[in-house]
């Protein structure tokens, strides 16, 4: 009898630290997700990633829909701000557009302190309908959530990318600035909601003229230009002739900055990360296409990711 209560003791002690082990591979993994951002729905059959598609882009004078394909993904609303400030209808617009039993919907807007107050009665009334909602949050509403306010939702995916004035020529690359990201990180303590993390994995040219903007460029990298352009500096270059580039009308004189993203600048992005996420979504204006999911590099860090 004595023998048989020291083996259930044992069993019991061995599935407990089972189940410990258990926990802690299930709480260090972490998923990968893709937002799907162009207006018109082109996905492969064999894209099997999680997706957030942009079903709405309501501005201030237009409502942009997205016909979405027939295979289970999270809705995203993109609001724009002037139109927080000039319209009473958009929860209907929403509520006719996303149906009832839809588990999770995503809003998207880069609220201020003056539609603060607006977008925030908006997300309360979006919650009473949806199951679970989720909004996106800047680097500067994280540093700044004080003056800017918490959403009343249910999680929140922070959006590291696009964090400087893509309108400045002294801008050194719009889309992932480390230096400018650590400004707003610098003394993270905490923030209310709990964290999903969005990366970009895109590039764009801008073009300035005079020191003015004039075009973008989606999908430039520096490896795609040619003897036609001078370099000046990192990611900074001068057009020595007037010529078509992918169907933009460049003069001589232009200059254009090439922001892009390289897979090494992300894993430095992880490990600047002051607070514990679940999953990861990667970001791209462009459709999500055949070359993308033969991209080795991207599919290495999508396993590191995983497993880290």
């Amino acid at each position: 009898m004595q023998l048989l209560n020291i083996l259930i003791r044992l069993l019991f002690i061995g599935v407990l630290f089972w189940g410990c082990g258990s926990n802690k591979e299930v709480s260090n993994s972490k998923e990968v997700a893709f937002y799907y951002w162009k207006s018109r729905c082109q996905i492969r059959d064999d894209f099997l990633y999680p997706l957030y598609i942009k079903v709405l882009d309501i501005s201030q004078k237009s409502i942009i829909k997205t016909k979405c394909p027939k295979r289970e993904f999270t809705p995203v609303v993109y609001i724009d701000n002037h139109a927080l400030k000039n319209r009473d209808d958009i929860a209907q617009i929403i509520f006719k557009t996303i149906p009832k039993n839809t588990k999770e919907i995503q809003v998207d807007c880069d609220w201020t302190k003056s539609t603060q107050k607006k977008y925030f009665a908006l997300l309360k009334e979006i919650k009473k309908r949806y199951k679970r909602v989720t909004a996106t949050i800047r680097l500067h509403q994280l540093k700044y959530q004080t003056q800017t306010g918490v959403p009343p939702v249910d999680g929140g995916v922070l959006m590291f990318y696009n964090m400087s004035d893509f309108l400045d020529p002294d801008t050194q690359n719009y889309i992932l600035d480390l230096d400018e990201a650590k400004k707003y990180l610098r003394g993270f303590k905490s923030y209310p909601l709990e964290l999903d993390l969005a990366l970009p994995i895109y590039s764009m040219a801008t073009v300035f003229r005079y020191n003015r903007v004039v075009s973008l460029i989606d999908g430039i990298t520096t490896n795609m230009l040619d003897n036609r352009f001078k370099k000046l500096s990192n990611g900074r270059y001068k057009v020595l002739k007037t010529h078509y580039f992918y169907n933009r009308l460049l003069y001589e004189g232009d200059e254009i900055r090439v922001d892009e993203v390289s897979i090494k600048k992300l894993r430095e992005v992880l490990k600047l990360i002051p607070f514990k996420y679940n999953r990861v979504i990667f970001f791209r204006y462009s459709n999500l296409n055949k070359e993308l999911l033969k991209n080795s590099h991207l599919f290495k860090f999508i396993n590191f990711i995983k497993n880290n």
